[in-house]
């Protein structure tokens, strides 16, 4: 048995490029950088619901998070499930916070949880060739835009199933209103993750 698992390296296991056995690397990585999401949801990323009331509103400050958000799939380098634990962590400690909906409503989260999950399986699925091709910038550009077009989309398609019409029909405006912002953001937070993925890959 021991000899078997010095075989297959014990810890890391490879399939295709892809690590699936935990390091507490990984472990140390999903709760600082939700906690750093956290942090900005709290100080920046729910301030426009705050200010205004309105639902969606914050996405306005989608530059930050998608900051974040290309940011951690980087630092995973294409591991599988390792974002789906810090978007799931990441909705757990905001909670209290107007960011994805009201204080404390677990149904309003419900559509951001869904939308990790898509996320850690689509957008991992194309590491390994952006990788080889050295095109992780444009890699972190899609990461970033793909899930804040996503998410949006997800809250339209089940918000009615548990928030009154009215409230519905603010959001939709409120979205397409915002979304060449949304996208706008979204590419440039993609870059500047990149470029701090960059500075930071080698201590991190």
């Amino acid at each position: 048995m021991t000899s078997l698992l010095k075989r297959f390296n014990i810890f890391k296991i490879n399939l295709k490029g892809v690590h699936y056995v935990w390091s507490s690397r990984d472990v140390a990585l999903v709760i600082i950088t939700a906690v750093i999401s956290f942090v900005y949801a709290v100080f920046v990323g729910q301030m426009g619901t705050i200010l205004t009331g309105i639902s969606g509103v914050n996405y306005i400050f989608t530059i930050g998070m998608a900051l974040t958000v290309s940011l951690t799939f980087l630092l995973f380098e294409g591991r599988r499930w390792r974002f789906f634990f810090h978007n799931t962590l990441f909705l757990l400690i905001t909670f209290p916070t107007f960011l994805t909906g009201p204080p404390y409503s677990l149904l309003h989260r419900i559509p951001t949880f869904l939308c990790g999950i898509q996320a850690d399986i689509i957008l991992n699925s194309f590491y390994p060739r952006f990788k080889r091709r050295n095109q992780l910038v444009l890699w972190s550009i899609i990461v970033g835009v793909e899930f804040f077009l996503i998410n949006p989309f997800l809250q339209i398609i089940l918000f009615p199933l548990f928030v009154s019409p009215e409230i519905v029909m603010v959001f939709v405006d409120v979205a397409l209103l915002l979304l060449p912002v949304i996208i706008a953001e979204s590419v440039f937070g993609g870059y500047l993750a990149y470029k701090v993925y960059e500075r930071v890959k080698k201590i991190v």
